[in-house]
């Protein structure tokens, strides 16, 4: 069975090389990190964040590829790089070079990559126009997301023409966390990933499904890192929902929705992933990697070859889950 990864990131060349010229970024003396300004990275202060050659040369990534065994790869570029305090007219520009950037990448190895397009999602409509774009023009497979606009949650009105678009041709949204809940108290340790990056993906779910966006739209989402904190959290948004009155608008149990969804392998933990695993079926789990960060899993097979599934859903997992979902918005 092919292994098909849904989790990689690939830096925009020539969008990076523009905000280097124009002193917008600016590298570390020895070259491996970046300082992103906020209208980039989306945070409030300047960003660092790595810049290594596994980030920028897709040749170095299929040769990391080949050694884990990954046989196609869905590049997305990171979240620090998704621009979405940029005015709607600077915001569309960007995403259209960081696209095509991304699009070049896909052309030097097509039997290896896909990719999932940035929208420029500060403007709905802009972001829509993007979308078919790339899916249309270029041949992405559908598209990564925050999970929030730099501020703005996924369940606000301005987002519907947009989550119309998406079930109009057939994308599959990758929801990758961003501009994470809790910021100012997470400077620390790491924590800003350690604890909101999971958190800040269950916020996102969360909005979804209480703000009745899942309900509105037959959307295929895939959530990175095993859906953060999410399957955790939805025994006790079950039972909110039977109790309280804030949560009567849906007309379903939240976990109604839960199950509807995709997440990737990379929960860092075995028996988080098997629970998963039985709790929304094989068939809604797909392979994912982070590559080429240092919180991801570059082998999914290894990891998938020591969990209690059977080698139906092993195989699934790897690559027939999401063959399908590609299809729908891929010619090739």
């Amino acid at each position: 069975m092919q292994c098909i990864d849904v989790h990689a990131h690939l830096i925009p060349g020539s969008v990076v090389e523009r905000l280097l010229k124009d002193g917008a970024a600016r590298t570390n003396d020895a070259g491996n990190m970046i300082y992103l300004p906020p209208s980039v990275s989306g945070v409030r202060e300047a960003m660092v964040t790595p810049f290594t050659p596994a980030l920028r040369d897709i040749d170095v990534r299929l040769a990391a590829n080949d050694k884990n065994g990954i046989d196609r790869q869905i590049i997305s570029v990171p979240p620090f790089y998704f621009g979405y305090r940029q005015s709607p007219e600077a915001g569309g520009a960007y995403a259209r070079a960081a696209n095509d950037d991304l699009a070049k990448a896909v052309a030097a190895h097509p039997d290896r990559f896909y990719a999932f397009a940035t929208a420029p999602l500060q403007d709905p409509a802009g972001a829509s126009r993007e979308l078919e774009r790339c899916i249309g023009e270029l041949g992405f497979v559908g598209v990564e997301i925050g999970s929030n606009i730099a501020g703005t949650e996924l369940d606000d009105p301005s987002l519907e023409p947009f989550w119309a678009t998406c079930v109009r041709l057939n994308a599959l949204i990758f929801i990758h966390p961003h501009h994470v809940v809790g910021g100012d108290r997470l400077g620390a340790y790491y924590l800003s990933n350690f604890f909101g990056n999971p958190s800040d993906t269950a916020l996102g779910a969360a909005r979804l499904i209480f703000g009745g966006v899942l309900e509105r739209h037959d959307l295929k989402i895939v959530l990175a890192h095993a859906g953060g904190a999410l399957p955790q959290l939805i025994g006790r948004w079950d039972h909110g929902w039977s109790v309280r009155p804030e949560a009567k608008s849906l007309p379903k149990p939240p976990s109604t929705y839960f199950k509807r969804l995709y997440f990737d392998t990379i929960a860092h933990d075995d028996v988080i992933l098997t629970d998963l695993i039985h709790r929304v079926g094989a068939e809604h789990v797909i392979a994912g990697t982070d590559a080429p960060y240092d919180m991801g899993i570059p082998d999914p097979r290894a990891l998938l070859a020591r969990l209690p599934i059977d080698e139906r859903e092993r195989e699934a997992i790897l690559g027939g889950n999401v063959a399908p979902l590609l299809h729908l918005t891929a010619a090739r």
